[in-house]
């Protein structure tokens, strides 16, 4: 990209929208992460969801001091709906929405408006890849490195690429198109998942592009609305279950390994969870489709059992010594060009991921297509 090409894109206002709900415990840390942007021309809109915690004062000392920043104040809605009050309440043509207990690396924003300006309306959409962090900001581990642009709808909802709802950036024509977060699934006490929702849905009628980098810093803690992992299992197999409905044109062998998709993930909630019944539930729909691999997840679960079984039983007999803390880094100390490791699996294998990528590109079960051509 050129000096004069920079220049302009520097100009180029984009809307940042951040939910908050009693968020006062890392909601400081995540404005400073925008406020840090290499990218300036910003519009900051904070909707605070109904906190009852010092969310509010938190919000009016950092608009105190940067006029960029505008709280909005709603009543408890969920985050779908503070999202879309957001939109509503920004006027950019470009809107990144990051949740208000994550980071952003210092160029997030320009290197996601450098990926998308230039590319053609078609092209609805980027998103960045994420790394995991502790409360106190250090990266635990690395998400998940795959990714794929262009038409990827089919793969989108096999691999679920972004992961979270803080690595994704809209041209407003997306809202024009598609409309905003589905709210009803918090109405069903199943919220957790609008923002793969809301993904899908632009992957149906726009191209996508990514930049594979782990600018995200997704923080796991038990205060998150992904601890809720009963939730954010039947969240995740609704929005699938919605996908499919909404698409019937999809051929039966996507349909039959995006739903397995969204059961393993469910049968690891649950089990967690010692959901017993939700979990052989899952585990039906797991074997329906994939016999071998339902039979694999089995009998890793008894190992793991008498693994566990076995510890317990040492553990009576010998100390157990102290564990020493990983060499953790803070996730802004990371350097973004730093690989991402991890991601393919004995589901998510290299081969489904060329089968799908040949069904996203000849256009057969994308919207996005038919749109264009009309």
């Amino acid at each position: 990209m050129t000096e004069m090409d920079m220049s302009t894109m520097s100009g180029i206002r984009v809307a940042v929208v951040i939910p908050a709900y009693n968020a006062r415990d890392y909601l400081a840390q995540t404005l400073q992460s925008v406020i840090d942007q290499t990218h300036k021309a910003l519009e900051i809109v904070i909707v605070d969801d109904g906190s009852t915690d010092e969310t509010a004062s938190i919000c009016r000392h950092f608009a105190s001091s940067d006029p960029r920043i505008r709280i909005v104040s709603t009543e408890n809605r969920g985050v779908a709906a503070a999202r879309n009050t957001g939109i509503e309440a920004s006027k950019s043509d470009y809107i990144a929405f990051l949740d208000a207990d994550d980071l952003w690396h210092p160029t997030y924003i320009e290197r996601m408006l450098s990926a998308l300006h230039p590319l053609p309306d078609t092209w609805g959409a980027v998103y960045a890849l994420h790394r995991l962090i502790d409360p106190e900001g250090y990266c635990t581990r690395s998400g998940s490195s795959l990714n794929a642009r262009d038409t990827i709808f089919t793969r989108h909802l096999v691999f679920r690429f972004v992961g979270n709802g803080s690595g994704f950036m809209i041209r407003r024509a997306v809202i024009e198109k598609i409309g905003g977060y589905d709210s009803s699934y918090a109405r069903q006490g199943i919220g957790g998942c609008e923002d793969f929702d809301f993904e899908l849905r632009t992957a149906e009628h726009f191209k996508i592009e990514t930049v594979p980098l782990g600018l995200v810093g997704y923080r796991i803690h038990s205060a998150a609305m992904s601890s809720d992992r009963s939730q954010m299992a039947l969240s995740l197999l609704a929005v699938t279950e919605q996908c499919i409905a909404r698409n019937p044109q999809l051929p039966t062998f996507v349909a039959n390994y995006a739903r397995t998709s969204a059961h393993l993930y469910a049968f690891s909630k649950f089990a967690a969870l010692k959901d017993w019944r939700r979990a052989a539930t899952s585990l039906k729909h797991i074997y329906h489709h994939s016999p071998m691999l339902a039979s694999d997840i089995l009998l890793k679960l008894i190992l793991s059992k008498a693994d566990r079984a076995a510890r317990r039983t040492l553990s009576k007999a010998w100390p157990v010594r102290e564990q020493k803390r990983k060499n953790f880094r803070k996730f802004e100390e990371i350097d973004p060009l730093v690989p991402l490791v991890g991601g393919w699996s004995h589901f998510r294998t290299k081969a489904l991921f060329r089968r799908l990528s040949e069904i996203d590109r000849s256009g057969e079960c994308s919207a996005a297509t038919s749109s264009q051509e009309a």
